[in-house]
């Protein structure tokens, strides 16, 4: 079943790849011999275990399931939902609305004005506040960002957390950010492996 289910995963994979291909690099069709490779090995190991479940135990079960993985792969470009972790720092003052900063280097970052209270107040009993410093930490900050065609399509502030503390939080509320009023480079919160790509 271990070997079955990496087989499995390899060609949903590998069929991520050749959407990459298709929707993001067209006309380079000769790096799909990248994905030739760990595809027929998969397939090689998909039908040749020997699987005791009744649901995938025959030959046409099999065959059947390579297309869906296949179409799941390349249709995961439509909709694609990920947790990506960034830094992030809340300056609050007494307006509704107050700035949140977003960054991964001195060089990549991006900023946005929110007017939660809900999350305001959460950020302030929660995140790090430093002496002598303006603004709360919440570092290594949890984000669902869903993209679609590589395009990032909503980005929700789910949470955060502290590795040398061990401290996690999850905001009861998961906050939503306006992209509309995004400044800077927002293109840092896409997927480490679309990043890669491009």
């Amino acid at each position: 079943m271990f070997f079955f289910i990496s087989a499995c995963l390899w060609i949903f994979f590998s069929a991520e790849m050749v959407g990459f291909i298709i929707f993001f690099d067209s006309g380079n069709y000769e790096s799909m011999l990248i994905v030739l490779i760990p595809f027929l090995l998969s397939a090689g190991l998909f039908f040749t275990v020997k699987i005791e479940s009744k649901f995938i135990n025959k030959l046409y079960k099999k065959l059947l399931l390579i297309p869906v993985l296949l179409i799941l792969g390349i249709g995961s470009y439509i909709y694609k939902p990920t947790i990506e972790e960034i830094n992030c720092w809340y300056y609050f003052d007494n307006n509704e609305t107050y700035k949140v900063h977003f960054a991964k280097a001195p060089e990549r970052t991006f900023d946005v004005e929110l007017t939660s209270s809900d999350l305001k107040k959460e950020v302030k009993t929660k995140a790090i506040q430093y002496e002598g410093v303006y603004g709360y930490y919440c570092p290594e900050t949890k984000v669902r960002v869903v993209t679609s065609f590589g395009k990032i399509i909503s980005v929700k502030i789910i949470g955060f957390r502290n590795s040398k503390i061990d401290k996690k939080v999850s905001f009861s509320s998961p906050e939503k950010i306006p992209l509309e009023k995004v400044n800077g480079k927002l293109e840092i919160l896409k997927p480490s492996w679309l990043r890669i790509w491009n």
